[in-house]
């Protein structure tokens, strides 16, 4: 246990256990009894740095997304609509799609999501950040291209990269996902330069990139 004078180790402590709960068992497994003994503190420890567990779970994965943000955000910039989405296949594949603690973590957060309306909106808002970031991104390398068909690009990559992520913790293996994602590549690399006047979506099975009218 870290000396009572170091709040901040202490705080980091608590944190990093919860996150290895979370990560190995699920949102559920995390309790006050289960982070007390795994992080070596008293009750009164953890009740002093976090008032509920509530305020645990929120600060864990508030840490998760921001070091997501700032590894992604520190990437090149890209130099063309192929170097963007060669980045995007990095990002996805290199942070998301690996089975690490903060991954196996993060999942375990989307899982809770629908019945969490807390962490549904924290998750909503890293998802809109990426968004747009990545449509920043597109915009420098099609500048000719309406807003509106860059902007369906990037919202049918966050649609893809939350249905490989289902598909990884489901146990599809990563070379299927790899070789699934490079085909909708292509699809989307060339709905964004063939056709200029129609948006995107995604079909039911994320399989098919569909053109629609406007």
């Amino acid at each position: 246990m870290p000396p009572n004078g170091n709040a901040g180790l202490t705080r980091s402590l608590i944190l990093k256990s919860a996150t290895s709960i979370i990560s190995q068992d699920g949102l559920e497994a995390l309790t006050a009894g289960r982070l007390i003994e795994l992080a070596g503190i008293s009750k009164g420890g953890l009740y002093h740095h976090f008032r509920t567990m509530a305020e645990v779970e929120s600060e864990v994965l508030e840490r998760l997304l921001q070091n997501f943000i700032i590894k992604l955000s520190a990437c090149d910039e890209p130099d063309s609509v192929d170097n963007f989405f060669e980045y995007v296949e990095q990002e996805i594949f290199e942070n998301f799609l690996v089975k690490d603690e903060s991954n196996c973590a993060l999942f375990a957060f989307t899982s809770a999501a629908a019945t969490n309306l807390q962490i549904g909106t924290m998750l909503n808002k890293f998802m809109e950040e990426l968004t747009l970031l990545r449509l920043k991104r597109l915009k420098t390398v099609s500048p000719n291209v309406p807003p509106v068909i860059l902007h369906s690009a990037v919202q049918l990559i966050s649609t893809l990269q939350l249905g490989l992520t289902a598909r990884l913790f489901s146990g599809v293996d990563s070379v299927s996902l790899k070789n699934y994602w490079q085909g909708l590549r292509v699809l989307l690399v060339s709905a964004i330069q063939q056709d200029s006047s129609q948006g995107l979506y995604l079909s039911e099975g994320l399989d098919t990139v569909i053109p629609i009218n406007f």
